[in-house]
């Protein structure tokens, strides 16, 4: 928002009442710092629901894109925000390689929103990088919000391979009074090692278990 007074909101895919918003209020509920990870930082705005103690990570191939959301000429989440944002430029998958003691209780995925995704952040050993570098009781989360390729069968044939939890949230239903206010239709996939990991969104019927597709081989380093 460019009204000072609403600059600290979240919007387009990250608004409070979205999967976003709800991943952040259940982990919120427990009370406890947060360790998060941002593979993607854009404007900064997943800063919004940073909390005193918590501990921020962006992982982000673009110094130009890293300058711009600091810049509060342009956005003010970082600036903002209770806590100082660390962070690493470079690719993320391979910075998440490198970064070896980084553990996370929220990881966020959010590079897949272009018509050409990076498909190397998509695959079983991509998927195996993030749970190392998940803690334990630890969730991912996948921004598959995009207008041209639908990545659930993808995220779904990963979590299977895995033997992980999966859950699917589908906010697509956006009027355009939602949309003038900043509001994006928004997909969230979410991974854990237990079901019992997603706390209270377990049991929300809004998220459900993604769907298969048979003819969809797996994705790996050699093959998508």
């Amino acid at each position: 928002w460019i009204d000072p007074a609403k600059r600290d909101q979240p919007l387009s895919y990250y608004h409070r009442e979205g999967p976003f918003g709800q991943l952040f209020a259940e982990r919120a509920t427990r009370q406890e710092p947060l360790r998060v990870g941002l593979v993607g930082l854009g404007a900064g705005a997943l800063m919004a629901y940073a909390q005193p103690g918590d501990a921020w990570t962006a992982y982000e191939i673009d110094p130009v894109v890293d300058r711009l959301a600091r810049d509060t000429h342009y956005f003010t989440y970082i600036a903002d925000a209770p806590v100082r944002l660390r962070t690493v430029l470079g690719d993320g998958r391979l910075s998440l390689a490198t970064d070896s003691t980084a553990r996370y209780d929220v990881l966020v995925l959010d590079a897949y929103s272009s018509d050409a995704i990076p498909v190397h952040l998509l695959t079983r050993e991509a998927l195996h990088l993030y749970m190392r570098r998940l803690a334990p009781g630890g969730v991912l989360a996948f921004n598959l919000s995009n207008r041209h390729l639908d990545l659930r069968p993808v995220v779904a044939a990963l979590a299977r391979d895995q033997r992980l939890a999966c859950r699917l949230r589908d906010d697509l239903e956006v009027t355009s009074e939602q949309m003038t206010n900043g509001r994006f239709p928004t997909r969230v996939a979410i991974v854990a090692r237990s079901p019992e990991d997603f706390g209270a969104i377990a049991q929300d019927p809004r998220w459900v278990e993604p769907q298969l597709r048979p003819d969809l081989r797996l994705w790996t380093d050699d093959y998508s």
